[in-house]
């Protein structure tokens, strides 16, 4: 296969078929893949075409001898799975965002009913700002 210069933009297709290559180097070849991709064997040889294509790099040697990978399919295995766990990792503290309390809260009350024992918000507000990291204390 002739070599690009550069491989461009990396589109979510492209993320897809290094999943599948990273699954395929992992399991030892198209057949061990074949039911942890639940896919056939030539759906995976396709999919690696396109990648193989798209990248303009030979990944593997596949035949009656075995599977194997490229020198350049080692590479490319390594930074997969780089790219990958840096997905996994931006996925995680976006989602860690969705966990933390995070604002402003201004609540306006008539003095009397702070200094109450029964209404319990100073209480309960300091509760509230124990949850958030960074909270301000709460004073009555």
């Amino acid at each position: 296969m002739s070599k690009k210069t550069s491989l461009g933009q990396v589109s979510d297709f492209d993320i897809r078929l290094l999943r599948l290559f990273k699954t395929v180097a992992e399991c030892g070849g198209f057949s061990a893949a074949e039911s942890v991709l639940g896919i056939s064997r030539s759906a995976i040889s396709l999919h690696m075409g396109d990648l193989e294509k798209r990248l303009g790099i030979r990944l593997c040697q596949r035949g009656r001898a075995g599977f194997a990978l490229t020198d350049e399919g080692r590479e490319v295995l390594h930074a997969s799975q780089s790219l990958l766990a840096a997905i996994e990792g931006f996925r995680s503290q976006v989602n860690q965002l969705h966990q933390q309390l995070r604002g402003e809260l201004n609540i306006g009350i008539v003095n009397s009913l702070v200094t109450q024992s029964r209404m319990r918000i100073t209480q309960s507000l300091r509760v509230l700002s124990e949850q958030g990291p960074g909270c301000a204390s709460i004073s009555a």
